[in-house]
């Protein structure tokens, strides 16, 4: 793709929360342009002009349940389905060799591993919060791990609003996985434990404890709305697409930043 033309999306769950947040963000970015959003067979607002539904003009893409339809001409999908939509869509994207950025959590390891196999096709990028925050919070956690894994418990707190499905958070458990990932190379066996709680509106809170003689430390990352996963999904978009062939991780993406 030319460098200084605008990035061709499509959304998959276009017209649900996180979908419509982003959609937002991509039309009015000169240098992204929406060019599909897609939605479930029977949903009511099939046909519909996505930026109607944002409550703007009209921008002519219109929600379609066609997969082929879709994929007419993009470079990259951003993809916070259900598994479901997450297999149908990154197969469909290895076909067309489009970029895809996937932000489903509570994915099988069935699902991960197909992920790694049709990155040898096309970029893909997995992480379940695409917050820059959150995973420094991840990477922090995971370096305080290593100093103080001998002689500190750790545990993990994760709160969100009432109606999330997957508990706990994959962003949770991937900082679980990533502090047993550091005291792994330390030779350090320790029972992590994590705490979830389902009430209210919150967006995502997460806490790492790490509790000591005498002493404790908290590090926290609380999101106050779900703009930043929207923008940092179009950021790493942005970025993903001019990738070649592999599985990217957000550590790949922050270390571009730095």
């Amino acid at each position: 793709m030319k460098k200084n033309r605008p990035i061709k999306v499509g959304i998959v769950g276009v017209a649900g929360k996180m979908g419509k947040a982003i959609a937002s963000i991509i039309i009015n970015d000169p240098k992204t342009s929406l060019v599909a959003g897609s939605e479930f067979s029977n949903h009511k607002l099939l046909g519909k002009d996505i930026g109607v539904i944002l409550g703007s003009k009209p921008i002519n893409i219109l929600v379609t349940d066609n997969i082929k339809d879709f994929f007419k001409d993009l470079d990259v999908v951003i993809e916070f389905g259900l598994e479901k939509a997450t297999i149908k869509f990154l197969k469909e994207a290895s076909k067309n060799k489009v970029a895809f950025l996937s932000g489903s959590t509570g994915l099988s390891s069935d699902t991960l591993n197909l992920m790694k196999r049709l990155s040898k096709n096309i970029p893909i990028l997995w992480s379940p919060n695409m917050s820059i925050g959150a995973n420094l919070l991840k990477e922090i956690a995971g370096e305080m791990a290593e100093s103080l894994g001998n002689e500190f418990d750790i545990d993990i707190t994760d709160i969100h609003h009432k109606n999330k499905r997957d508990v706990p958070s994959g962003t949770a458990l991937s900082i679980k996985d990533e502090i047993n990932e550091k005291l792994k190379k330390k030779n350090i066996k320790k029972n992590i434990n994590v705490n979830a709680i389902r009430a209210g509106d919150s967006t995502g809170e997460h806490s790492v404890i790490f509790s000591g003689k005498g002493e404790r430390i908290i590090i926290k990352h609380l999101s106050t709305s779900r703009d930043i996963f929207a923008n940092g999904a179009v950021e790493i978009s942005k970025w993903l697409c001019r990738q070649k062939a592999g599985y990217y991780k957000m550590k790949d993406y922050l270390a571009v930043k730095r």
